[in-house]
């Protein structure tokens, strides 16, 4: 069956069911069940696996379910589990501290008889992605600054990156090894920059035939680059989406870029990961220190690398120069949810570990998730939790699993910034574009997942009564075009908004709107980019596009 012929089948079945019980006010719960169960007992399902479960908060009753306690893969539903671990654990306040050290004394010269040493705490946020008053390169001249008034010019030792507070495993085992090179599986580490990613704008060259010119954001020697991307006859599509590739060795920073860009195209924005996030924070430091001014006669150094580690650090003769405090953990498990970011997920899963039990480690956070979730009276016995951004396909959840985690967080006091972190439907990050116009506009804060062959939906809809519904929706296993996936989970979360069981609205609800998180105020996540440019959708598989992802 063609999209077109079953995105036609679904909008029928939609509309038929509106007609058959004259207006949404006046359906009832039998109803629901049939036009949800036609949604996914669609044909074009017949070789894939529903789970389902929605839950009316205000009742308590299950409206709706459908293997709701068998495991699936929840791809960047998992987000809501490491989101809502953190804000309980740590508390929506938190906030990370990256410090960097004199390891030595100052002579009157200004040398720095001794090292510069960088203490992480698992920081994702040290970039300028989110916050365009601070650029990464201004949170590097910042850091330098503060060295240049200490009195520092010249360091004898070297620049060395402390990041013991994480494992030296930097991405998960059971990740698919293509997708290594990309930005949205960037390593994870004690000390990282700007996400653990390189950034170049890739410009047309003046005619076809040529090589296109390449514009480095953070010029460096710690990655190089092996520009193929040639210049071709303009196409009247200035801004279309490029297939340009990126081939990284795993463990090198050594980047080629393949591909080709018309003559009348915009300059386009790409990223890749980097290899050793914590050697490509203190070597760009170094890098901008030398700039400064301030000469480095060691280079930069990952603790890990020192032979005699703890005879060079000496702790105890440590002077802080510089503390740099990361945005309230409120504002960074948005980041999280709304545009599904994996780095920012991953970090804060093994910051969990390293705060309860010491173990900056995957294991260890997932061991935190689960004492959670058990605290909260939830059954885990299906869950596996092998990171904290979804990327693995070893990941399981149960839909009811999900559900029960939504119902609980709503009614704690960290509830209302966990719901203020998802996206809207039709307003902000991955559901930006979706259930647009309809009356699920701004009705829904859901997170969406994505990675091949899974397509989630999960989170709060508002129903006609004012009731608020938690859900879940995990599709598995499907052959047919992700659009699909959207369109049946679209239909189905528009029923749930507009269901009602005839009931009067209390007069004192308020109407809900839809408003964006206060916290993006200075990020548009509604402005249209280019699926590879658009770094703020991070599905992990990739940018969202209809052709088959990874």
């Amino acid at each position: 069956m063609s999209y077109a012929k079953a995105k036609l089948w679904i909008m029928l079945a939609v509309a038929a069911f509106f007609m058959s019980s004259g207006f949404a006010g006046d359906m009832e719960r039998a109803g629901l069940v049939k036009q949800l169960d036609q949604l996914f007992d669609a044909p074009i399902w017949s070789n894939a696996q529903w789970g389902v479960q929605v839950l009316d908060l205000d009742t308590s009753e299950i409206l709706y379910q459908r293997q709701p306690g068998k495991a699936f893969l929840p791809a960047s539903n998992l987000k809501l589990y490491t989101t809502a671990a953190a804000i309980k654990t740590l508390g929506t306040n938190y906030r990370y501290e990256t410090k960097l050290y004199a390891n030595g004394p100052v002579l009157k010269d200004g040398t720095l008889k001794g090292d510069l040493v960088v203490v992480g705490s698992g920081d994702p946020s040290i970039s300028g992605r989110y916050n365009p008053d601070l650029p990464t390169t201004a949170i590097l001249h910042q850091w330098a600054k503060a060295v240049r008034e200490a009195g520092i010019r010249r360091i004898e030792g070297a620049i060395i990156g402390d990041d013991d507070c994480f494992d030296d495993q930097p991405r998960a085992g059971t990740w698919q090894l293509d997708y290594y090179q990309e930005w949205y599986a960037a390593e994870s580490s004690g000390l990282a920059i700007n996400e653990n990613c390189w950034d170049v704008t890739i410009t047309p060259a003046d005619r076809a035939g040529k090589r296109a010119r390449l514009l480095v954001e953070l010029p460096t020697k710690y990655v190089t680059f092996k520009n193929e991307v040639l210049t071709t006859v303009a196409k009247g599509k200035p801004e279309e989406d490029l297939e340009i590739e990126i081939y990284r060795p795993l463990d090198k920073n050594e980047v080629r870029l393949k591909g080709e860009i018309p003559a009348d195209h915009v300059p386009y924005k790409l990223w890749g990961s980097v290899h050793n996030g914590t050697l490509w924070t203190v070597t760009l430091l170094k890098e901008e220190l030398e700039r400064q001014g301030v000469r480095v006669k060691g280079g930069a150094v990952d603790v890990d690398d020192l032979p005699n580690k703890e005879k060079r650090l000496r702790r105890d003769a440590w002077r802080l120069l510089h503390t740099h405090v990361s945005p309230p953990l409120w504002q960074l498990i948005a980041i999280v949810n709304k545009p599904s970011q994996n780095f920012y997920a991953d970090q804060l899963l093994k910051t969990l570990g390293y705060m309860k039990y010491g173990q900056g480690s995957f294991s260890a956070g997932e061991r935190v998730v689960r004492e959670f979730l058990n605290s909260a009276g939830i059954e885990t016995t299906s869950l596996r939790m092998m990171d904290g951004s979804g990327l693995s396909r070893q990941n399981l959840v149960e839909p009811r699993m999900t559900v029960s985690l939504l119902a609980f967080m709503l009614w704690q006091p960290e509830g209302q910034a966990y719901y203020d972190s998802l996206p809207i439907a039709g307003v902000d990050g991955t559901l930006r574009k979706r259930m647009k116009g309809t009356a699920a506009e701004g009705k829904v804060h859901a997170k969406t997942g994505y990675i091949g062959r899974v397509r989630c939906l999960s989170g709060y809809a508002t129903t006609r009564d004012n009731h608020r519904l938690a859900f879940s929706m995990m599709v598995n296993n499907y052959t047919v075009d992700t659009k699909l996936a959207n369109d049946t989970q679209d239909s189905a979360t528009l029923l749930l908004v507009n269901f009602s069981e005839g009931l009067k609205a209390e007069s004192n609800d308020e109407p809900v709107t839809a408003t964006a998180s206060p916290i993006i105020s200075k990020t548009d996540y509604t402005i249209e980019q280019t699926g590879r440019a658009l770094r703020e959708d991070s599905e992990p598989g990739g940018p969202l596009s209809f052709h088959e992802n990874p």
